[in-house]
């Protein structure tokens, strides 16, 4: 049987609503009974014809599924496509009945065979079919095509041909007990992107494929209806959707950067929902405003905070691990946990959570202490001026000693919260040592941009899990560095041997024990600072419900927001 690591770790971490631990803090209900209530047998007690409000905190980067990468973009994703293979709240795989017949790998787990259903179409009316799937296998594949979200994992499909319209043959690299996932290729409409091919083999240049991948035709339960940059964007339910009907008429995803804003909007009922920041959830959510629309929801959550360090050689402080972890001593994790995300998040240990199968007990985080912090970074030949009170590195080069000042810039998105009080403690703190941060907010597709150029020095930012820890061998084997989201180049010969040990292992408890030797090394070798757990911290409108709550949080798993609803006899409503 293909390898039930997926499945059977998720499952045992917990179950999701009923562990979580409420926060002790005042205001509007945290997790009511009513915001899980799944949607009624009998449908005419569904205000079917209802709009849900989303929030997004940024635009989208794309629409396009090959392209994405970004939260705004999956948003948008799960809505108005339709994926191959499914994972519910419990992380567990599952074809997708609406387009899948059938799934088939062999004995040796070297290929497979997909069968589709006959009759899906694209919201144009066009079939859907194995040539869509295979011509999305092909771009994702192509070079000139940006997309290494996508091109991870796919990579591992030697090839995928249609022997007829309704049937994929896959033929794996190796024996994995991840080719399943890897099967999961984004599918986009081949008689709408081959069509300028020729002109433009990025996909994203041409002005005909700008303006594809901003109006995509999908296959999902909505269609795009219109985008507005910085404001909204519309969705309508398809009629022609072949899988459970969604319970809302309409999807207006509102674009909304600023947080204060956000909760602004959420009292006076134009959004549905929203992330809060620690502040929002633990002390203004107790409003009479916010107490007439809305409740709280939390839930465990596996997603980090961490300040990347870029080792790669452009600047000449991260690319030594003593400097690193000498940093990362000289940050007072507690202090923040309190001060910036209000005693709501909890210390990271790592890339993996507490509560998942992979988590390495064994690794001792490290401690705030300046002292030894600084004399860390003596040892590593960075001594404190008396002149100044800055440390300098004098280096030999070609041209005579060159004497460098220990200052660098911590990159921020602005769209952030918590990070600029986050950059202000370790700042400060740095200064009582003599290092000097800058910090620089950015747009969040320019922040972006720039740690996919690996343009920059330090950069504060989160991951969530995904699918399964192989997915990040994307953010952690060498090779990441140049077509990955391995941005900061780290490079550890044994984290890439594990991480290539753990893809051949069928082996559940060796597979397991693989990426928590993985998550202990990463630890020590300090490529990042990792600062805290981030746990589901949301506020919805007080009429929704079937909300359920995954190590992703609400979002990003099926059928998630598919399944949210309202009563017909007490509906959410909106203003335009």
């Amino acid at each position: 049987m293909l390898g039930g690591f997926v499945a059977t770790t998720a499952a045992s971490l917990f179950t999701m609503q009923s562990a979580a631990v409420e926060p002790d803090v005042g205001g509007a209900p945290i997790n009511p009974p009513s915001l899980s209530e799944p949607a009624p047998a009998d449908r005419s007690l569904v205000a079917d014809d209802a709009t849900l409000y989303l929030c997004l905190k940024a635009n989208p980067r794309t629409l396009n599924p090959i392209l994405m990468s970004s939260d705004p973009d999956n948003r948008v994703r799960e809505l108005i496509y339709d994926p191959l293979f499914t994972f519910n709240d419990r992380l567990e795989w599952a074809i997708n009945d609406a387009l899948v017949e059938s799934y088939r790998e062999s004995d040796d787990h070297l290929s497979a065979e997909l069968k589709l259903r006959d009759g899906a179409t694209w919201h144009d009316g066009r079939p859907f079919t194995a040539d869509d799937v295979v011509f999305s296998y092909q771009q994702i594949m192509d070079d000139r095509v940006p997309c290494p979200a996508a091109r991870t994992g796919t990579d591992q499909i030697v090839s995928c041909d249609a022997p007829d319209r309704l049937t994929v043959r896959f033929r794996f690299a190796r024996a994995m007990p991840t080719n399943r996932w890897y099967a999961a290729v984004p599918v986009i409409p081949r008689h709408i992107y081959e069509q300028h091919k020729a002109a433009d083999p990025t996909l994203t240049r041409d002005e005909y494929y700008v303006k594809q991948n901003r109006e995509p035709i999908g296959n999902g339960p909505y269609r795009f209806v219109r985008w507005l940059s910085d404001d909204r964007i519309e969705l309508a339910r398809w009629d022609g959707y072949r899988g459970p009907r969604p319970h809302f008429d309409r999807v207006i995803l509102r674009i909304v950067p600023d947080p204060s804003a956000r909760l602004r909007m959420f009292e006076r009922g134009l959004i549905h929902e929203f992330e809060t920041t620690p502040l929002q959830f633990a002390r203004e959510t107790d409003s009479e405003g916010f107490r007439a629309v809305g409740v709280r929801g939390t839930a465990p959550q596996w997603k980090y905070i961490y300040i990347c360090w870029n080792q790669d050689g452009s600047n000449p402080f991260f690319a030594d691990r003593d400097v690193r972890r000498a940093i990362c001593r000289a940050i007072d994790y507690d202090r923040i946990l309190q001060q910036a995300y209000d005693g709501l998040y909890e210390r990271s240990h790592g890339i993996h959570h507490s509560s998942a199968p992979m988590f390495n007990p064994q690794i001792g985080p490290f401690e705030f202490d300046l002292n030894e912090a600084a004399a860390m970074l003596d040892r590593a030949g960075w001594i404190r001026s008396d002149d100044d009170g800055w440390r300098y590195k004098t280096t030999p080069t070609p041209n005579g000693d060159e004497r460098k000042r220990f200052q660098f810039t911590l990159n921020v998105p602005a769209e952030s919260a918590t990070s600029p009080a986050v950059a202000a403690i370790i700042q400060n703190d740095l200064a009582k040592i003599g290092v000097q941060m800058e910090t620089r907010s950015l747009e969040f597709s320019t922040f972006t941009q720039m740690n996919r150029e690996h343009q920059f020095e330090a950069a504060i930012s989160a991951w969530s899990f995904g699918k399964d820890p192989d997915d990040e061998w994307n953010l952690w084997r060498t090779e990441s560095y140049r077509d990955g989201r391995n941005y900061g180049g780290y490079s550890n010969a044994r984290v890439d041997e594990l991480f290539e040990k753990a893809r051949q292992c069928f082996d559940e408890r060796q597979r397991t024990a693989h990426y928590a030797e993985i998550s202990r090394i990463i630890y020590d070798d300090a490529p990042y600072a990792f600062i805290a757990n981030v746990p589901t911290l949301w506020a919805f409108n007080r009429h929704i419900r079937g909300v359920a709550f995954s190590p992703r949080g609400p979002v990003h798993f099926f059928p998630g927001v598919r399944n949210w609803w309202t009563h017909r006899n007490d509906p959410v409503t909106a203003d335009d």
